[in-house]
Order: C-alpha cells, then sequence, then structure tokens
C-alpha cells in the first residue's frame, strides 16, 4: 500500500512491535501489508514442518512394517509379506508425499519472501533518485550487506534490463534502476561488465565521428567522379 510520508507504493518491514516503511522508513500500520520480514514465512515454516512430518514418518513406517512383518513370520512368512509390504507401501506413500508437499510449500514462501524484497529494492530505488546500494538495501531491510548485495547482483544478471550496475569513482557499488526516476548526473562512472574505463565511452564516440566523417568524403569522391 502506498506510504503516506513518501507517497510511494512501499512494502513495511516489522521492527519490534512496529511496521516501517522500507522507502522512507516513517512509522506505518501493521495491517496495512505483509510486511517483507514476514512474506513467506508461514510457508517456509509450513514447508520444513510438512518435510520433517514426512520423513518420520518415512522412516517410522518401514521400521514398524519390517518388526512386524519379522514377527508374523513366525507364525506366517505369507502373511508376513503381505502385512510388511502393505505397512511399507503406505509409509512410503504418505512420507513422500509429505516431503514433496514441504518442499513445494517452502519454495513458494521462498518466491514470496524474494518477491516482496525486490518490491523493496524498487521503492528504495525511486525514494534514492532511481539508484540503491547494498549498504542502503540493507538497512531497509534489516539484513546484511552481503544478502542485500547477493539480491541485487541476482536482479543484475537478468536479462530483462531493470537492474543495472555501476561503480561510483569512490569505488561505491551502486545499483540503478530503470523506470525509477534513475538520473545519472555528475562524474562517468565504469560501468560493469563493459571492460571499459571511464574515458572509453568517449573514444567510442571519437571513432565512430572520424568513420562517419571519412564515409562523408569517400561519398563526395564518388559524387565528383560521376560527374
Amino acid at each position: 500500500m502506498r506510504c503516506q510520508n513518501c507517497r510511494q507504493e512501499a512494502p513495511t518491514i516489522v521492527r519490534g512491535a512496529r511496521a516501517y516503511c522500507t522507502a522512507c522508513g516513517a512509522p506505518r500500520s501493521l495491517l496495512e501489508d505483509t510486511p517483507v520480514n514476514v512474506a513467506g514465512q508461514p510457508s517456509k515454516i509450513g514447508g520444513g514442518v510438512a518435510s520433517v512430518a514426512g520423513w518420520v514418518i518415512l522412516i517410522t513406517g518401514v521400521l514398524v512394517s519390517l518388526a512386524l512383518g519379522g514377527l508374523i513370520s513366525l507364525a506366517s512368512a505369507t502373511v508376513a509379506w503381505i502385512v510388511g509390504g502393505f505397512l511399507g507401501a503406505m509409509s512410503v506413500l504418505f512420507g513422500l508425499l509429505f516431503i514433496l508437499g514441504g518442499r513445494l510449500l517452502w519454495k513458494t514462501g521462498k518466491e514470496r519472501e524474494r518477491g516482496a524484497h525486490e518490491q523493496a529494492v524498487f521503492a528504495v530505488a525511486r525514494r534514492n533518485s532511481g539508484s540503491v546500494t547494498p549498504a542502503e538495501l540493507a538497512r531497509a531491510l534489516n539484513v546484511s550487506e552481503v544478502e542485500a548485495d547477493a539480491l541485487l547482483t541476482e536482479m543484475a544478471k537478468r536479462p530483462d534490463g531493470y537492474v543495472s550496475l555501476e561503480v561510483d569513482d569512490d569505488g561505491t557499488l551502486r545499483y540503478y534502476v530503470k523506470g525509477t526516476g534513475s538520473a545519472r548526473i555528475g562524474a562517468p562512472r565504469v560501468r560493469v561488465g563493459m571492460g571499459g574505463a571511464p574515458g572509453s565511452s568517449q573514444a567510442a564516440e571519437a571513432e565512430a565521428l572520424a568513420e562517419a566523417e571519412m564515409g562523408e568524403e569517400d561519398a563526395q569522391a564518388r559524387a565528383q567522379r560521376r560527374r
């Protein structure tokens, strides 16, 4: 929901017993939105519990079926195979259902958590005129700079080009987010992955200009020969 202080569509984060805007840090209501440090957590916890329960059912069921089958085999081997096999098969079936369901639920929670964090990236970038650093995002999400940098790096590697990484003159890693009012003003920066220095773009422009001038001279010479 929109923050009444910064007027942005920014998610909230819970600190203590209160919720705050991830973009400007202003206090907000706990009921407005799912906070970024809560989003996906129920699914992740439920998935973990389901996976543990699945392994317990699988291991316990197999052991019980083996023990019961061994006891029944003293009277009848055929009955032992039937009873033990049935219990073992049911244990494997329900155990795998819980394990696979738990993994799927945990993955869903992880995706929701990642989506909430990415919303915060866009909100913080809009607040900072289109850019965000790992330190700024770490403060907004209440995570370590390593985690914040990993999230930004993953977004920058995507082919959609919404997030690009550049290095300021002082060596600060700065991520620019498309569509958030980015205005790159000031000294030239080195774009990561371009393999060039700050003056490389100027050299490329000079080379392109020289080629254009040579092409124009060739065209004029051909025109004179036709005459």
